[in-house]
């Protein structure tokens, strides 16, 4: 039973509420079998009444680390699987896929699963008799991070440090995973399949598009991000995905000077 392996922890803050509905929504119906503990993580406590879903409220002002210390506490399993509260789960999730995976993750000592491919430049050598599943140069930035994943419970408490904010903590991940020595492994299988549905505080085009074709979703007032912004989003992806080493670097500084936002300031503002 996953239950007796993992609890589940969805990173948010008060302001983004409006996307609650919808992110436990998705979850329920793509993994309606799922028989783990799960948490909304938040600052200020607020009427919430969701079955199978608790809300930890850390604190009005408690920076976003801070927040997930406390969460921490409240769970007695090795393992925790965390995402964030606009990563919208649009597929179905198998749950003996997932206990597999935390079986791999016990019997080879790891530390991280992610289940995002990216940063691709990240990926090491696959692992013999698992098709799909690489190991992580925890020396590349970024290489560690807050897409949705499976953690060891010691590790992520080690990697909280002073006070911090979703960015500056997930700016420190992959040189805390290279201090700690961590094991960390990434799927390109495709186990936890998800919509990005918030960049600094604006809906996405394709979350919007996913909104319109699936009434019912979001109901929120959120304004739509600009087009603008998204071409630049777009050219981040491609310079992350496509290049490595010193021309990734080169690329990254000329796509800065023209304006384009940090690599990795995708959660700053989307969870307080």
């Amino acid at each position: 039973m996953l239950s007796d392996k993992i609890t589940g922890l969805i990173l948010s803050c008060d302001k983004f509420s409006d996307l609650w509905p919808g992110n436990l929504k998705l979850f329920e119906e793509n993994w309606p079998d799922k028989d783990f503990r799960t948490f909304i993580v938040s600052d200020k406590p607020r009427d919430f009444d969701h079955p199978g879903i608790d809300l930890i409220a850390a604190g009005d002002g408690v920076e976003w680390s801070e927040r997930l210390a406390v969460a921490l506490k409240h769970v007695d399993t090795e393992y925790v699987f965390v995402t964030l509260d606009d990563y919208f789960l649009i597929k179905p999730v198998d749950s003996q896929r997932i206990f597999d995976m935390v079986s791999l993750m016990e019997a080879g000592g790891f530390d991280y699963l992610r289940f995002f491919p990216r940063p691709k430049r990240a990926t090491g050598s696959e692992l013999p008799g698992y098709g799909g599943i690489y190991n992580v140069d925890t020396t590349c930035h970024y290489s560690v991070n807050l897409y949705p994943g499976i953690w060891k419970k010691t590790f992520l408490e080690y990697a909280i440090r002073e006070p911090r904010s979703a960015w500056d903590f997930e700016v420190s991940l992959s040189r805390i995973a290279t201090e700690y020595k961590a094991k960390c492994i990434c799927s390109y299988n495709d186990e936890y399949s998800i919509l990005d549905v918030v960049r600094k505080g604006k809906i996405l085009h394709r979350a919007n598009r996913y909104f319109k074709k699936h009434p019912g979703i979001y109901s929120g007032g959120r304004p739509l991000q600009s087009w603008w912004f998204e071409a630049r989003l777009w050219v981040k992806t491609m310079i992350g995905r496509h290049t490595s080493g010193r021309f990734h670097a080169g690329l990254k500084k000329i796509y800065l000077f023209f304006g384009g936002e940090s690599y990795i300031q995708k959660n700053t503002n989307n969870n307080g």
